[in-house]
């Protein structure tokens, strides 16, 4: 089954690009080149050389599945990231007849190097994926997920890094966030977990609470505000209640 990611961005001097690949491998994060059947525009070029130059104001992505029933996939995150392999910006996104262009947290000025990278899942009963993208006031984005463990506590951890979200965010605070999760059936369909991510201090305290979205078919994630201050030994966490 070849399962597929587009992602049309729009630049303040009006110019639209659209990106994709057709064969993306579930649960991996993919680089993204310029793609798509009748568009004039170049095929198989990062985002860095493609749009150098252009400032990016808005992006949207999508994901589908190569079968008769094409919201069996699910949108995981998606971003814009800096040539030294920090994150820039979140990209927006959902399932395959989800519809949106929302503006990006911030505008973003390519320059070569840059890529434009993002994730699907399968979405059914069994699958487990949980997904953080967490925006900072300062403008710093880092993208959290793991494979959630049924009445288990995990911990929800950087893909750049592999470290907590103390580690990755110390000193920074989170005013922006998306979340998505892809079990078929939610995040606790069974009362044994929490209907949420949680954000806990040292000592245990909970500070925050992420709440995820499956997002297949017509469902998009939006990014939310929140205010919550992060301190270096704080973690993230999942409790999959199945």
């Amino acid at each position: 089954m070849a399962n597929s990611i587009q992602v049309s961005v729009l630049c303040a001097s009006g110019r639209i690009a659209s990106f994709g690949d057709n064969n993306v491998t579930e649960r991996t994060t993919t680089t993204l080149q310029t793609s798509g059947t009748g568009l004039n525009q170049t095929s198989g070029v990062d985002l860095g050389n493609f749009l150098v130059g252009e400032t990016i104001v808005a992006a949207f992505g999508t994901v589908t599945a190569l079968t008769t029933v094409a919201d069996t996939v699910g949108f995981m995150y998606a971003f814009i990231e800096n040539a030294d392999g920090s994150i820039a910006v979140p990209i927006e996104g959902g399932g395959n007849k989800a519809s949106c262009m929302p503006m990006l947290c911030r505008p973003v000025r390519v320059e070569v190097g840059m890529l434009l990278k993002a994730a699907l899942a399968i979405t059914d009963a069994t699958a487990t994926d949980a997904s953080l993208v967490a925006y900072c006031a300062s403008g710093k984005t880092s993208v959290f997920t793991v494979a959630a463990v049924a009445d288990t506590k995990t911990a929800i951890v950087d893909i750049t890094t592999g470290g907590t979200i103390g580690q990755s965010l110390a000193g920074q605070r989170i005013v922006k966030y998306y979340a998505t999760f892809t079990n078929l059936y939610g995040i606790n369909d069974d009362q044994g977990g929490n209907n949420f991510y949680y954000a806990e201090s040292s000592q245990g305290q909970l500070k925050g609470t992420f709440f995820p979205k499956g997002v297949r078919g017509f469902a998009k994630v939006e990014m939310v505000p929140t205010n919550i201050p992060i301190l270096q030994n704080d973690t993230l966490s999942v409790m999959w209640g199945s």
